[in-house]
């Protein structure tokens, strides 16, 4: 090799224009020095480990994550950290140096069987959609005036292939999981396009209060858990005389 060539290839390995040249050391600047940083810290991101800058705000349930440099945070993202489940709800599509979103602590294990018939838990986000109301209603069409539940509910949820089907048809229970009583709720509002971007996003919904039915499982926190997973009845009496077969059918001694 020439002197010339010698003399590109190292040109270029620092940057082939002015601008490269500061791109890439600042680029090594941020990856020699932030593992030293306080905000440094190791967490899942998508059930992947990553090594991340994570930056306190006022708002206690809120933070700033930053990437190493070269490397790329999804909205929508899932994040466990400090023992916790966050969502990246927002990200900064200028991510030439570093990738710079928002995440929010979740507080909520929504869960609900899909249209393929498997049990779907993903972690979300639920906030108070009434804040100014009583969270009741007097119904006009009952004479006695019964009061009907009235709660909304804001839902912040990761779009993937399962939550991108909710429809109007979705009911929810969602309380306290330690409650004697669970409040159910129907997706008032499917609007899936804010917040996604590109395919990957934070989808926020509306849910109205509705009532439980029968074949919810509180228990479980699972609405329409029966439709689908019957429940197991019980064997019938044996009368004197009669015994019962494993599957439960009688026949006589």
């Amino acid at each position: 090799m020439d002197v010339w060539n010698s003399y590109q290839s190292r040109l270029a390995a620092r940057g082939g224009t002015v601008r490269d040249v500061r791109l890439n050391r600042e680029r090594g600047f941020l990856g020699r020095k932030l593992p030293n940083h306080l905000s440094y810290h190791r967490v899942l991101m998508d059930g992947a480990e990553r090594q991340v800058a994570i930056i306190n705000s006022d708002n206690l349930n809120q933070k700033t994550v930053c990437s190493m440099p070269g490397e790329e945070i999804l909205c929508g993202a899932m994040v466990q950290w400090a023992g916790n489940h966050w969502l990246v709800t927002e990200v900064d599509a200028n991510n030439e140096v570093y990738t710079k979103a928002i995440m929010l602590q979740c507080n909520y294990p929504l869960r609900w069987i899909a249209g393929d018939g498997n049990i779907i838990e993903r972690w979300c986000i639920i906030d108070d959609s009434t804040k100014y109301l009583t969270g009741e209603t007097v119904s006009s069409y009952n004479e006695n005036g019964m009061v009907l539940g009235d709660t909304r509910m804001t839902m912040t949820i990761a779009r993937d292939e399962y939550t991108v089907q909710f429809t109007r048809e979705n009911r929810f229970l969602i309380d306290d999981f330690d409650s004697h009583t669970v409040l159910a709720y129907r997706l008032s509002k499917p609007f899936k396009v804010g917040g996604v971007y590109n395919g990957h996003g934070a989808m926020r919904f509306v849910l109205t209060e509705v009532n439980t039915e029968k074949d919810d499982n509180l228990e479980l926190h699972i609405a329409d858990y029966y439709k689908r997973f019957p429940r197991k009845t019980d064997p019938e009496p044996v009368e004197p005389g009669e015994t019962q077969t494993p599957g439960g059918k009688k026949v006589w001694l």
